[in-house]
């Protein structure tokens, strides 16, 4: 019977029997004959009939007043049963660094999160380097995709690598050292270092032990995301010091070098607190371990 109210109540707020069809998507014929079959299970007539169009009866004015809340009631209520069954669902909230690459790591893995976990509501972020940790600390994430290197403090959350990368000297192909087969410390004592805001409170060393804090360079320009870096790189506006592990770097347009001395290890990681109550996360983290062969940093 609901969908024969909701044509009733078309046909009363147009007038027409056709014009209702036409907005409910039916013919004029089904219109009509739906009408009919409403009036004979009410028992009265609902419109009166004209060349002009159809107009409601004392009967049908009331009908429409009695009728008319209960198509809202319904979708109010069918709306409900849908929140209720999508707020019933585990939800995992992951972070994901934006500048990490896309078909090799990041595609792969919310792949077979969809796939494994339909009943889980799977929420993706993509963020920056910085925000991701704050926002895994204040528990506003169950999982972080991202890098971190040897020195970070990880603040007692628990880390798997996907893969493992040494840090690089990178420079644009218009820049002078792009004709070099490698850098030294004096080449590097010449240029600008574009170094990667990061609070030093995530770092597990002291200062003088500090890789970023004690790359040699002539100046040091702060950069605030990994976008501005590569358009400050593709510039000529000095050298970045960072592993070749982020997006698009085979189309990068830029050159890298051994770093001089002893370089920074970086991993690719999943980054996750150990501790997290959230059901099933456990599982998840388990099942990802054994599908892509990760190794705790």
């Amino acid at each position: 019977m609901y969908q024969k109210i909701r044509y009733f109540l078309k046909a009363a707020e147009t007038g027409s029997f056709s014009t209702a069809a036409q907005e409910m998507f039916i013919s004029p014929q089904a219109m009509t004959k739906q009408i009919n079959a409403l009036e004979a299970e009410l028992g009265g007539k609902l419109f009166t009939r004209s060349p002009q169009g159809v107009t409601l009866t004392r009967f049908g004015q009331f009908a429409q007043q009695k009728l008319a809340p209960i198509t809202l009631d319904y979708e109010q209520i069918i709306d409900e049963v849908k929140d209720f069954i999508r707020n019933d669902k585990v939800r995992v909230t992951i972070g994901i660094f934006s500048a990490l690459p896309r078909e090799e790591l990041v595609s792969p893995i919310v792949s077979f999160l969809l796939a494994s976990y339909p009943d889980y509501q799977i929420s993706l972020e993509m963020i920056e380097l910085e925000e991701g940790r704050k926002k895994l600390m204040d528990g506003k994430l169950d999982l972080l995709l991202t890098n971190v290197h040897e020195q970070d403090n990880l603040f007692g959350y628990s880390c798997l690598s996907f893969a493992e990368h040494e840090t690089k000297v990178v420079v644009s192909l218009t820049h002078p050292w792009v004709m070099k087969d490698a850098i030294t410390v004096d080449d590097m004592m010449q240029e600008t270092f574009l170094k990667m805001e990061m609070d030093n409170e995530h770092y597990l060393v002291p200062a003088k032990d500090n890789f970023y804090l004690n790359v040699p360079c002539k100046n040091i320009r702060p950069v605030k995301n990994f976008d501005t870096m590569m358009i400050l790189l593709r510039q000529g506006a000095g050298f970045g010091v960072f592993p070749m592990a982020f997006l698009d770097m085979d189309r990068a347009h830029v050159k890298c070098f051994d770093y001089p001395g002893k370089t920074l290890i970086y991993h690719t990681s999943l980054v996750y607190n150990k501790n997290n109550p959230l059901q099933g996360l456990k599982r998840i983290v388990s099942d990802l371990k054994e599908e892509f062969d990760l190794e705790p940093v």
